[in-house]
């Protein structure tokens, strides 16, 4: 994976096209019910090509670099494993206490911690991109292991979580893309791929989005404010966990670089997986997915201000 030092196209247009494509479902959903409702066979073949290109986009052989780096390791992995889950799990009880479905949704996606484009703010903000690549691996592998028991612990109070589910689900549609796309990133790793497969996950995001809310508009259209209860504890987050990294940076007596790292790995967030993720696992609950929607409308603005500030403060 190379070294990003800019925001491509794709990542700048990221914003736009969810917005287009949510606009394109709702379009759809009211002027051809009939049409919509075929578009739900469009999102399990999306959601596996999305899970596919997200996971060829991980270079597992960093795995051993992160080791390396130890004490900068455990803070990642602290902040990331520890206490993330408890602060997404508290502001949804400060904010989403009427709203369950909201609360497993804002759950769900503050969990999983980036694997991708937190690289490129990381670089953006004048970090260490050697460093977080080297954790990247680390960031992938624990948040499959980890959203199980994330999910019993905090979400089955909320709405019905079978532990049965979630593992076929996880076998499904995690580990059999998962080991796929490795298999194929080592007989087909370069530079070009990589490119191709950036395009091919915003391809099959996009696709996703607008299929799930043709298929669920109606939800949409029934409730038009409620997802806007999920900026106030995202906002929050966002405020809280940079606060977080940078803090406990200057404690560890991290450099500037570093602490820059740790504050781009803290906020960015895997919501491409948590989207697909919640369609699997939360049919019922239509708000659980269309609420992974909205957090990297609020995230990539962030990180955009964030790698600004971080550029001139530390």
């Amino acid at each position: 994976m190379n070294q990003p030092s800019q925001l491509s196209r794709l990542e700048r247009l990221e914003p736009l096209l969810l917005l287009s494509a949510v606009g394109a479902g709702l379009a759809l959903s009211q002027a051809a019910p009939q049409l919509a409702g075929r578009a739900e066979g469009l999102i399990i073949p999306a959601l596996m090509v999305l899970l596919f290109a997200v996971f060829f986009r991980v270079p597992l052989d960093h795995l051993r670099a992160a080791l390396g780096h130890r004490r900068y390791f455990r803070a990642a992995l602290a902040i990331n494993f520890i206490v993330t889950p408890l602060a997404a799990y508290g502001l949804g009880w400060l904010f989403l206490r009427e709203a369950p479905a909201l609360w497993v949704g804002l759950v769900l996606v503050l969990v999983t911690p980036c694997t991708d484009w937190y690289l490129v703010f990381t670089s953006l903000s004048r970090g260490d991109v050697p460093l977080n690549l080297a954790l990247l691996p680390w960031n992938l592998v624990l948040q499959l292991v980890l959203l199980p028991f994330y999910l019993y612990l905090f979400a089955r109070t909320l709405v019905p979580v079978e532990l049965a589910v979630v593992g076929r689900s996880v076998l499904y549609f995690v580990v059999i893309p998962f080991l796929l796309a490795q298999g194929m990133r080592r007989l087909f790793a370069s530079e070009a791929n990589e490119r191709r497969v950036v395009g091919l996950q915003y391809a099959a995001l996009t696709v996703l989005i607008g299929a799930m809310f043709a298929h669920q508009g109606r939800v949409v259209f029934e409730r038009p404010l409620v997802l806007l209860k999920l900026v106030p504890p995202l906002v929050g987050f966002f405020l809280l966990l940079s606060a977080v990294a940078v803090l406990l940076g200057r404690w560890l007596a991290f450099s500037a670089p570093t602490r820059a790292s740790l504050a781009c790995t803290a906020c960015a967030r895997n919501s491409p997986l948590t989207l697909s993720l919640a369609l699997v696992l939360f049919p019922g609950y239509p708000l659980v997915a269309v609420s992974q929607v909205i957090e990297p409308l609020l995230e990539l603005p962030f990180l955009i201000l964030l790698a600004w500030w971080l550029r001139r403060a530390l």
